[in-house]
C-alpha cells in the first residue's frame, strides 16, 4: 500500500477527480470528506495553501482504495481506514516532515492512524470526542411547536454570530486552534452568502439556528443546531431540524445526515424521535510527541 500526497489548490485539482468515484461509492459515510473537497473545489471555501490531499493505493496506476484530507488548522480527516492504509498514510506524512497534531474521522480509521503514529514516533495518543453519524429514515415532525422556519438574511447577522459562538462553546472540540469571534463572523458570512443558515422564529424573534452543508454526492448534511439557553426545552431545535430536513428532501436530496455528540443523550434522543438513525461512529485522537 502506497500513499501519494498532493498539496494546496494545485493538489486539489488533481485529487478531486481522482477521488470522486471513491467518495461516491458510500456517499453517506463519506459525506464529511466529500463536503471538505466540494466546498473548496467549488470555491465556497478557500483552499488552504498547506492543505494535504492523500490518495492511498494498493498499486500504482489504479483508482485509490482510500482517500484522506488535511486542511489546517483542522485535524487530518480519514475514513474507515484499515491498518495497511493507515500505515501508508502515516509513513507518507512523516517522510514529508509533517508534525501531526491528531486525527479525526470514521471508526476505526482514526484508531488505526493513532496506533501507526505512536508506533513510529514513540509518542502517546489521547482519545477525544466520539460522534455518531445519523441518517434520516422517515421524518416524524414534532407536533405543537409554535413558530416557523425561515431562511436567515443579513439582518440576522449579529444574532447568528452570537449563536455560532454559543454552539461552539457548547460543542466538544478537539481542534488545535481555539474558535474566536472572528471565526464565528467568517462562518456566518459564508453561511449567509450561500443561503445555508436558517432560523426557527417565534412571533418575529429568532429562537434557534439550524444550518446545512451540501450537496455532496447527492447527500445533504445538517450542520449547526443551536438554541440559546433561555429558549430551550420548547422543542424549537427539533422542529427546525425536522422542517429543514423536509425542505432538503423537497429540493431533491438523495439523503440527509447529521453528526451528533455520542455522549449527549439529549441531542441523540431529539434526532431519533424525528426519524434519524445512527449508522456509524466517529472518533478523534490527539497526538502527544515523545
Amino acid at each position: 500500500m502506497r500513499c501519494e500526497l498532493l498539496r494546496g489548490a494545485i493538489g486539489l485539482s488533481a485529487f478531486a477527480p481522482a477521488a470522486a468515484a471513491w467518495l461516491r461509492h458510500d456517499p453517506v459515510r463519506h459525506n464529511h470528506l466529500a463536503t471538505v473537497v466540494s466546498q473548496r473545489a467549488d470555491g465556497m471555501l478557500p483552499t488552504e495553501p498547506d492543505s494535504v490531499w492523500a490518495l492511498i493505493r494498493r498499486a500504482p496506476g489504479i483508482p485509490p482504495d482510500w482517500v484522506a484530507t488535511w486542511t489546517p488548522p483542522h485535524l487530518p480527516l480519514v475514513p474507515e481506514l484499515d491498518a495497511p492504509a493507515a500505515d501508508a498514510l502515516v509513513d507518507a506524512l512523516l517522510e514529508a516532515g509533517e508534525e501531526l497534531p491528531g486525527v479525526t474521522g470514521m471508526s476505526p480509521g482514526p484508531s488505526a492512524v493513532a496506533e501507526a503514529w505512536a508506533a513510529r514516533t514513540g509518542g502517546t495518543v489521547r482519545p477525544g470526542t466520539a460522534t455518531k453519524l445519523l441518517v434520516l429514515d422517515a421524518l416524524v415532525p414534532p407536533d405543537g411547536v409554535p413558530g416557523q422556519l425561515i431562511r436567515a438574511d443579513w439582518s440576522y447577522r449579529p444574532w447568528l454570530i452570537r449563536a455560532v459562538l454559543g454552539f461552539e462553546r457548547d460543542t466538544p472540540s478537539d481542534e488545535p486552534a481555539p474558535f474566536t469571534e472572528a471565526d464565528a463572523a467568517r462562518t456566518v458570512d459564508q453561511l449567509l452568502a450561500a443561503g445555508l443558515a436558517w432560523l426557527w422564529e417565534v412571533r418575529g424573534e429568532p429562537v434557534a439556528l439550524v444550518s446545512f452543508r451540501g450537496p455532496a454526492g447527492g447527500i445533504y448534511r445538517i450542520g449547526m443546531v443551536y438554541t440559546p439557553p433561555k429558549q430551550r426545552r420548547h422543542g424549537y431545535a427539533a422542529a427546525a431540524t425536522a422542517e429543514l430536513s423536509q425542505h432538503l428532501l423537497d429540493i431533491g436530496a438523495g439523503g440527509v445526515v447529521l453528526f451528533t455528540d455520542a455522549a449527549n443523550p439529549t441531542s441523540n434522543g431529539v434526532y431519533e424521535r424525528i426519524g434519524y438513525r445512527a449508522v456509524a461512529t466517529g472518533e478523534t485522537w490527539t497526538f502527544i510527541p515523545s
